[in-house]
């Protein structure tokens, strides 16, 4: 393996790194994947990782770009460190409002309707279905295309395609299918290097928002899992009093429309407040890829889930590489 070091805006490719101290590289399905490299400080490399550059590896077409380098002393090692390509959508903002309706549609209309980035176009619809019936609104394209995919158990990518001047960036939403394969236990002991942490400290599933006016006359309204009870029922308080009634309008603090958009905040707060899980092994294959699905039978802890890979990371150091998957956060079952 190698990294093809190109051009910001030509993506020519400018030279190649084949030799390093070490390299850290996340591939993620519906976050952003990051990179960091160590390599020698020669004048050679110095020269040719600049910030804007891309690296591709040359067993990948996704590209990461290099925002940061740094060097601790003369005789340390010279490191580099960026994001997967995604963190382009970052750059570009939106004030458009996405309420009910297709998400695949919403996420690529976000990106055709952004101010151009060089050679960056969208790929080929997947033709999901999936409906975001959430609201969200002003924010990175990238904050955009977060939200939605979290909602909707949807992945997003920008690809490197084509050869020589005519390579092209593609944005593409995906989701990959079940492979009934893809069973992993540690009892059958396909799950090795297992580490694992979960955590519900920010779960909440019920939003109380108020908006305009004071006292007993303050909007508010109750959005979420209403009908949740005991210790069932997670709530959180959201002050929207940034949200105000559109005069022009005439709208006041109790009109239909104004509280619906004080529970579409509600609602977006929500998305944020999810328990959270991760588990981290090294598969015995090395074809795993991030939204993948597996289904993972854990029976010391008793649990068993159907999980999407969130993250393949790769790692190199001292002539080792190794492989670890990453999975999103599990709807638990119990055995």
């Amino acid at each position: 393996m190698h990294i093809d070091v190109l051009e910001e805006d030509t993506l020519v490719r400018v030279g190649w790194v084949d030799v390093w101290v070490s390299l850290y590289w996340e591939d993620a399905y519906r976050t952003m994947g990051r990179f960091t490299l160590e390599v020698r400080p020669t004048p050679e490399n110095l020269s040719l990782l600049r910030e804007g550059r891309w690296l591709k590896r040359s067993d990948s077409d996704l590209p990461m770009r290099i925002c940061d380098r740094s060097q601790q002393d003369q005789d340390a090692p010279f490191v580099c460190s960026g994001f997967a390509a995604t963190w382009l959508l970052t750059r570009r903002v939106s004030t458009t409002i996405i309420k009910d309706q297709p998400a695949e549609a919403a996420m690529r209309q976000l990106v055709a309707d952004m101010a151009p980035w060089p050679r960056l176009e969208l790929g080929q619809a997947g033709g999901f279905d999936t409906r975001f019936d959430k609201r969200t609104s002003s924010g990175s394209v990238y904050e955009y295309c977060e939200t939605i995919a979290a909602a909707c158990d949807l992945g997003f990518r920008i690809r490197l395609t084509g050869k020589g001047r005519s390579k092209k960036l593609l944005f593409e939403v995906y989701r990959p299918t079940a492979d009934p394969n893809h069973r992993y236990s540690t009892a059958w002991g396909t799950l090795t290097s297992l580490g694992w942490r979960f955590a519900d400290t920010d779960y909440a599933n019920v939003a109380i928002v108020q908006g305009a006016g004071e006292g007993e006359d303050r909007a508010t309204v109750t959005v979420g899992d209403t009908a949740a009870a005991g210790s069932a029922r997670r709530e959180i308080y959201v002050d929207a009093r940034d949200v105000q009634p559109d005069e022009k309008k005439g709208e006041t603090a109790q009109s239909a429309s104004y509280l619906t958009r004080l529970a579409d905040r509600g609602g977006k707060k929500l998305l944020e407040q999810l328990r959270t899980g991760v588990i981290e092994f090294d598969p015995e294959d090395e074809g795993l890829h991030p939204g993948d699905v597996l289904r993972v039978q854990i029976p010391e802890m008793g649990y068993r889930a159907t999980v999407r890979v969130a993250a393949v990371i790769l790692q190199s150091q001292a002539d080792r590489t190794t492989c670890t998957t990453r999975l999103g956060t599990p709807v638990w079952t119990k055995y």
